[in-house]
């Protein structure tokens, strides 16, 4: 059995498919099938199930693969090692990150760490904050951006406080308030945010005792934004949202409420983690402190 038979079994199960998988390792399709028949073969296992309905694991070939995923995070982490001793100049980081934080503190953390490393390989996944959280528990990346909240049995690194604002339509009798409570829109139709800061936004109204009149749930940014804009409610943002944003006729308020999300960055174990995970960590709070 060789490591590359195991990341062939790796890509095909994140790819489901035998051609795509050959397209991201550069085989051709029958060399990706004959990896897959050889380690069948050499475990005296049926580890795939391939039919009409897709490629999925059998549950034997899911137990096969955490063992898999183990030897190949070891074999990433040694030649990572091995890089370190000859000044980190190799080696691949998988990062986990939400849209709010892909738009804002990614891009300029990703150009200092090319900068400090440009050996170092780097391999983006988006998604939600429990997805990150289960891509990083099964190994499928290394660290991800989460919120305190959300990174419970994660070794959790704090990085910053976003604070939350009230975001009205221009045309709103309030927006040239500096400071406003929620209270003053609670009885506003309200567009909440479907993922992200959701919990903490109806856990400020529930402390505050207050029922929202919810117009709708959303979970994209933007499309929060292009509603308020229109008058159709107004909405609850995290500061991250608004940066950088061009966006006209809404007005984001400070709230009275001192609400906010701490975001940082979450490993499965800090004690284990791979050097060019610690030198991103490293990196990113340096970052943090000097900004």
């Amino acid at each position: 059995m060789t490591l590359l038979q195991y990341q062939v079994l790796k890509t095909v199960v994140e790819t489901e498919s035998f051609t795509r998988a050959g397209e991201k390792l550069g085989l051709t399709q029958s060399a990706v099938s004959h990896a897959i028949r050889g380690l069948e073969t050499e475990l005296e296992l049926t580890l795939m199930n391939r039919g009409r309905s897709g490629i999925t694991l059998t549950s034997e070939g899911k137990r096969m693969m955490e063992y898999i995923q183990e030897i190949l995070d070891l074999s990433e982490r040694m030649k990572q090692e091995a890089g370190l001793l000859n000044g980190l100049k190799i080696g691949t980081i998988r990062i986990g990150t939400f849209p709010s934080v892909s738009a804002s503190l990614l891009p300029s953390i990703l150009k200092q760490f090319h900068q400090a490393f440009p050996g170092i390989q780097t391999e983006i996944y988006e998604g939600g904050y429990e997805e990150i959280k289960q891509m990083i528990t099964s190994g499928k990346i290394d660290i991800g951006f989460l919120t305190s909240s959300t990174s419970e049995s994660l070794d959790f690194i704090p990085l910053m406080e976003d604070h939350l604002y009230i975001l009205l339509p221009d045309s709103h009798e309030l927006k040239r308030r500096k400071r406003i409570s929620i209270h003053e829109i609670s009885d506003e139709p309200f567009i909440m945010p479907k993922a992200g800061c959701d919990e903490l936004i109806k856990g400020l109204f529930k402390e505050n005792k207050i029922l929202p009149q919810i117009f709708c749930e959303i979970a994209d940014n933007q499309t929060i934004m292009a509603m308020v804009a229109k008058e159709l409610g107004v909405s609850i943002v995290p500061e991250l949202v608004l940066q950088g944003d061009t966006r006209k006729n809404v007005a984001a308020v400070t709230m009275k409420e001192n609400c906010y999300r701490t975001i940082g960055l979450a490993v499965n174990s800090l004690e284990r983690c791979s050097p060019a995970a610690e030198a991103f960590i490293e990196l990113a709070k340096k970052s943090f402190i000097n900004n």
